[in-house]
C-alpha cells in the first residue's frame, strides 16, 4: 500500500469518526433539550397506544419478513427456508440496525444470518436483501417530490394527496408492466455511475462496496418477474401504511397533536436521510428528517424533541421483544448467531 493511500485511509477513517461523533453529539444535545420532562412525559405514556404501536410494529416486520421471502424464493428457490426464519432473521436486523448504521444492519446482517443458518449463498443472500430494499428506495423517491412541494407549502393537502395517489398507480402499473426489462436498465445505468461513486470518501465505500457486483448481475438477469415484483410493490404501501399508523399511536402515546398524515408523508423523506446514514442507528440524520418535517409543518421544538427521544426509546424496545418473541417462535438461541451476524456486518 502507497504512502498516499495509506494516508487518504487514515483521513477517511479521521472523518468517519468525526461524522458518527457529529451524530452522536446531535442527538446529546436533543437529550439534553428535552430534559427530564420529555422522559416523565415517556414514563407517563398512554401505554394503550404504546401497545397498539407495538402491535403495527410486530405487524409491519411480519409483512416485511413476507417481502423477502417473496423476492428471496425467486433467487434462491423456493424451498430455501420456512417464513419464521424470515421474520426472525428481519427483527435482527432492525435490532442490530440500533447499533449500527442501520443501512448496514439491514443490508448487512439479514444476509449474514440467512447464509450462516440455512446455507444459502452468501452472494444471493445479499442480492435478495439488495432487491428488497429497492422497493423502499423507489417508493420514497416517488414520493419525496410531492411530500417536499407540501411540506414548503406549494401545494395544499388534497392536491398532495391526489398527486401522491396518481403518482402510486402510475409507479404500479410501470412496476406490473416492465419491471424485468426496467431493472436491467437501472442495473446497467447504476453499475456505470456506483463505480466512480465509490470513490467518494467515506460514505462512497460504505454504500457502495459491493454495490457494482451487485448491479452487474441485475443488468444480467432480472432475478423478479413482473407479477411478483408488482405483489412486493403493493406490499411496500403496506409496509409504508403501518410506519405511518405506528408513528401515529406513538404520538398519540405521548400525547402530540400530530396529525396521521404528517406521519405518513414524513416517511418517504425519512427514508431517503437513512439511505446516506452511516452513523449507528443513524443517529442524527434520522433525527434531521424529522427536524426538518415538523419544522416545516410548523411544529414547535419541545413538540420535535419530544417525538424524537420517544420515537427512539420506543422502537429500541419494540425491537428488541421482537427479536426475542421471534427467536422464540424458531426455538434458537439468539446469542451465537447474533454475534456472528454483529461481527460480519461489521467488516
Amino acid at each position: 500500500m502507497s504512502k498516499t493511500d495509506d494516508a487518504k485511509q487514515r483521513r477517511n477513517r479521521i472523518v468517519g469518526w468525526l461524522i458518527n461523533l457529529a451524530g452522536i453529539f446531535v442527538f446529546g444535545l436533543i437529550l439534553w433539550q428535552g430534559g427530564i420532562e420529555t422522559w416523565q412525559q415517556i414514563v407517563q405514556a398512554d401505554w394503550r397506544y404504546v401497545l397498539a404501536a407495538l402491535g403495527a410494529t410486530l405487524v409491519w416486520n411480519m409483512v416485511a419478513a413476507y417481502r423477502w421471502a417473496l423476492i428471496a424464493r425467486h433467487i434462491a428457490g423456493d424451498s430455501i427456508c420456512p417464513y419464521r426464519y424470515f421474520f426472525t432473521y428481519q427483527m435482527l436486523g432492525m435490532l442490530v440496525g440500533q447499533i449500527v448504521p442501520i443501512t448496514v444492519g439491514m443490508l448487512g446482517a439479514r444476509p449474514v444470518a440467512l447464509s450462516l443458518s440455512q446455507g444459502v449463498p452468501l452472494r444471493q443472500s445479499a442480492l435478495s436483501v439488495f432487491l428488497d430494499k429497492l422497493f423502499d428506495l423507489t417508493l420514497a423517491l416517488l414520493l419525496v417530490v410531492p411530500v417536499a412541494l407540501y411540506l414548503v407549502g406549494w401545494l395544499d393537502l388534497s392536491v398532495a394527496a391526489a398527486l401522491i395517489g396518481g403518482i402510486v398507480v402510475i409507479g404500479a402499473a410501470l412496476i406490473g408492466w416492465q419491471y424485468e426489462q426496467g431493472l436491467q436498465m437501472f442495473g446497467q445505468l447504476a453499475s456505470r455511475l456506483a463505480k466512480p461513486l465509490a470513490r467518494v470518501p467515506l460514505i462512497g465505500p460504505r454504500l457502495v462496496r459491493r454495490l457494482p457486483q451487485q448491479l452487474d448481475r441485475l443488468s444480467q438477469k432480472a432475478y423478479l418477474p413482473n407479477r411478483p415484483a408488482i405483489q412486493a410493490f403493493m406490499l411496500t404501501l403496506v409496509m409504508y401504511t403501518l410506519l405511518s399508523i405506528r408513528l401515529f399511536f406513538i404520538a398519540q402515546a405521548l400525547r402530540l397533536d400530530i396529525p396521521w398524515h404528517l406521519m405518513a408523508m414524513g416517511v418517504s423523506v425519512t427514508q431517503m436521510a437513512v439511505v446516506f446514514a452511516i452513523t449507528p442507528g443513524s443517529l442524527g440524520f434520522l433525527e434531521g428528517g424529522w427536524w426538518a418535517v415538523l419544522s416545516l409543518a410548523g411544529l414547535t421544538m419541545e413538540q420535535f424533541y419530544t417525538f424524537a427521544i420517544g420515537r427512539r426509546a420506543f422502537v429500541l424496545v419494540f425491537n428488541l421483544n421482537g427479536t426475542l418473541l421471534s427467536f422464540a417462535w424458531i426455538r434458537e438461541s439468539p446469542a451465537r448467531l447474533f454475534r456472528a451476524v454483529l461481527d460480519a456486518s461489521r467488516s
